[in-house]
């Protein structure tokens, strides 16, 4: 049977579950998009972090050298 066969009930079904299957592709979409947002964002924290630890250990360094 072919969907012109179908009733207007039954057609409708069929519209809200295709609808329901795009909005949940489109859910997918945002959540992937906010994950590699968080990614880079924690990325952009750790390298701070890093660079913020090596001038750190830097100037630790040079009190260690001003003692011997």
């Amino acid at each position: 049977r072919g969907l012109s066969q179908l009733s207007l009930a039954t057609l409708y079904k069929v519209f809200k579950a295709k609808l329901a299957s795009h909005e949940a592709a489109r859910q997918r979409l945002l959540m992937t998009t906010w994950e590699l947002e968080e990614a880079e964002r924690y990325t952009s924290f750790l390298e701070a972090y890093h660079a913020e630890n090596k001038q750190q250990l830097g100037l630790e360094d040079a009190k260690l050298e001003k003692m011997r």
